[in-house]
């Protein structure tokens, strides 16, 4: 190693492979499966719960379709955030790196918070908000110490919770140990609250997958982005519907609607509706570990967020530090820790998941947004600007900001404030940032940044 070298500042890291995109997606997004998606029910019944899961699954499926290609494209760690940056400008930039923040760090605190509340039903004694710092602070050490380590445990947890649904679905369609699943449920509980119930229900449709387009967000430590990063999201995406209608599956057969609509473990509950001791553990286990998988997920994503912002000059640059042993943005990651806490004790975390959600549509218009305009600055199919094209753009673009705002429109049936105060604060937002540091990202230097061509127009155009 030169001197010159030996004095350059740390960078990420690229160690990354599918395997630990999957799991940085899915990993997030499958605790979604073992609870709060059951509110559909509540809202319109089993016929408005797969209502939501396959308008939402259809707004998703387009959203990591947009997110691949940009992600294989960019390669940058800040994802959401970069790609309006590079294409849309630092006004869009700044409010999606927030939202991004915000949807992440809101999701650790309501999952570590879970954790704690499974550990004292296992244990009476121990107290839920000792036990919910203990695994924020757990979480947040282990990406201190480095991303691979963080994300093989993703793995694990995630393969494991996955394989508990899969396990589960099989033993009830194969009949062994006389499950009780009765189809009458399906039919008593289809649409208690008629068609605008069904349309109430979107609101909550998000929950079966919200947060995989995060996959993306470590193409800047993969060792190989461009073919890791659309893999990855796109398996991802897949293990998620499959999982998603397994769960709608099992849980309206096994538990009346009216129980469902309310329940805070449905799948955990629904396996303990059919008395076998292996399933209840089981399912036990996997609400266990998806809780914790999406916590360090989200703990991964919203540091990579926070550091994008902090090394545009967005935030102080001293966020944007990483380590000089395990390559990490440790700073971004620490800070994590305060925010997650200060949401975990707030005592609305009803709210802030809520808030969490509408920050994730202020998102997903804008990522499809990015991919529209990117395609206009360098329309060429070349591998070089475009590795991974994905199929039917950009009309799938504009079909999925379409979803999004119609889903992001639901949010007045139960949670108007909190959707007009979530819309006022990114607008206000938007003006601010795009005002205070116009300057930032005006022009780039295409070739030297990211090895393309002139763009044929300018993103302001």
């Amino acid at each position: 190693m030169t001197e010159e070298t030996s004095s350059e500042s740390p960078t990420l890291v690229k160690t990354l492979r599918p395997y630990h995109v999957w799991a940085l997606g899915v990993g997030i997004v499958l605790v979604g499966e073992y609870m709060g998606w059951n509110f559909t029910v509540a809202k319109g019944g089993i016929l408005g719960s797969l209502f939501a899961l396959l308008v939402a699954g259809t707004m998703y499926v387009m959203v990591a379709l947009c997110a691949s290609e940009l992600g294989a494209a960019t390669k940058l760690a800040g994802g959401p955030y970069d790609w309006a940056r590079l294409f849309i400008g630092p006004g869009a930039a700044a409010i999606v790196g927030l939202a991004v923040y915000m949807e992440y760090i809101a999701l650790e605190a309501a999952d570590s918070i879970v954790v704690a509340s499974i550990a004292q039903s296992i244990f009476p004694e121990i107290q839920v908000l000792p036990v919910t710092l203990l695994v924020i602070s757990i979480l947040t050490f282990i990406n201190y110490r480095g991303v691979v380590a963080a994300l093989t445990l993703n793995f694990a947890l995630t393969m494991t919770a996955f394989i508990a649904i899969i396990v589960f679905f099989f033993f009830n369609l194969l009949g062994i140990g006389s499950i009780p699943w009765n189809p009458a449920e399906l039919i008593s509980g289809a649409m208690p609250n008629g068609i605008v119930g069904i349309f109430a229900a979107l609101q909550f449709g998000p929950w079966f997958y919200l947060g995989i387009e995060g996959a993306a967000m470590c193409a800047e430590e993969c060792k190989h982005p461009s073919r890791a990063v659309p893999l990855g999201q796109q398996a991802g995406m897949i293990t998620l519907l499959i999982a998603a209608g397994m769960t709608l599956y099992l849980c309206a057969g096994l538990i009346p609607a009216s129980v469902l609509g309310v329940s805070v473990y449905p799948l955990y509950e629904a396996a303990t509706s059919t008395g076998m001791y292996f399933l209840v553990v089981f399912l036990a286990i996997g609400t266990l570990f998806t809780c914790l998988a999406s916590a360090n997920g989200c703990v991964c994503d919203s540091s990579r967020s926070w550091f994008a912002l902090s090394r545009d000059h967005f935030l102080t640059p001293w966020f944007s530090a990483v380590h000089p042993r395990y390559y990490t943005p440790y700073r971004a990651v620490i800070f994590t820790m305060p925010i997650a806490i200060a949401f975990a004790f707030s005592g609305f975390l009803d709210q802030v998941i809520t808030f969490s959600i509408t920050s994730g549509m202020v998102a997903y218009v804008l990522i499809p947004f990015a991919l529209i305009r990117f395609r206009k600055m360098f329309p060429q199919d070349s591998s070089k600007v475009r590795p991974f094209i994905g199929p039917m753009q950009p009309w799938i673009a504009y079909f999925t900001i379409f979803l999004a705002v119609v889903i992001l429109s639901t949010l007045n049936w139960g949670y108007r404030y909190n959707l007009i105060f979530g819309l006022v604060f990114y607008i206000v937002a938007y003006f601010y940032f795009n005002w205070r540091y116009k300057s930032i990202e005006s022009e780039h230097d295409w070739e030297r940044d990211m090895g393309w061509p002139k763009p044929v127009m300018h993103r302001s155009e």
